[in-house]
């Protein structure tokens, strides 16, 4: 690793802002900016597209350089989200963005607060929180760009399927264990819930999606039918489904 990569940073949302209008109002390169503040060129420039999200995130807390910075206007549904995530994290539930934002518009509607999650909400959120999500890579790159989305939309529906359980043990009154919810995904129970999964995703060629489809839907059904075991069909998608997720929260 070269020593410029060693000391580069992560800004905050007034740097990012500093370093889009060093950019669009005093003209400085883009490659002089990323310099400047320390982070490489790829990171700059997509500081600069999601400009919109980083004024409504500031627009929403303040100005971060005042000495007294200005409360959030949604404090209360801030705090009840952040002790709900950190218990959801320590008891080992998957949280990602998707879970976030429902979670938050949950919150809001039971503290009688009017609030939209937005994505410039969330990005302010997960940085006053020190929240990020890391992606695991293993996916093969020998298979066609068709197929692979075909995979990985299946696998976020049957993953936004199997998280309905723990975040409603979770919320549950009182909480359920989850080991204790474990040992209610049983393999029938997971046959059904990627059954499901399999028919939301959606087709767009058919003569490509057609024989797939086909060949998945006829091995849930034998495997449904006759409670056979997993393995009859998951070599065929190259699968793990022991990996809950793509994603894990890191508080």
């Amino acid at each position: 690793m070269s020593a410029s990569a060693s000391q580069r940073k992560t800004l905050s949302i007034s740097e990012q802002l500093e370093l889009i209008d060093d950019v669009k109002v005093k003209k400085l390169k883009l490659a002089a900016a990323a310099k400047k503040y320390g982070i490489g060129y790829s990171t700059a420039a997509k500081i600069l597209k999601k400009e919109d999200d980083l004024r409504s995130c500031m627009q929403m807390n303040g100005n971060t350089n005042r000495k007294r910075k200005r409360q959030s206007v949604h404090k209360d549904v801030n705090e009840a989200l952040t002790q709900w995530f950190t218990q959801a994290c320590a008891q080992g539930a998957t949280v990602t963005n998707h879970v976030i934002r429902q979670k938050a518009s949950q919150l809001a509607v039971n503290l009688e607060v009017d609030f939209e999650p937005s994505n410039g909400w969330l990005m302010c959120w997960k940085q006053a929180n020190n929240v990020s999500f890391k992606k695991f890579h293993g996916e093969s790159t020998s298979r066609s760009g068709v197929v692979f989305g075909i995979i990985r939309s299946f696998k976020a529906y049957y993953r936004r399927e199997l998280v309905r359980m723990p975040i409603a043990a979770i919320d549950a009154t009182p909480p359920v264990p989850l080991f204790e919810v474990a040992k209610q995904i049983t393999v029938l129970k997971a046959m059904h819930m990627m059954k499901r999964a399999l028919f939301m995703v959606k087709p767009l060629n058919k003569d490509v999606m057609f024989p797939f489809f086909t060949s998945i839907s006829l091995s849930l059904s034998l495997c449904l039918s006759h409670s056979l075991s997993l393995s009859l069909f998951l070599p065929q998608l190259s699968i793990s489904f022991s990996e809950q997720s793509n994603n894990d929260c890191i508080p």
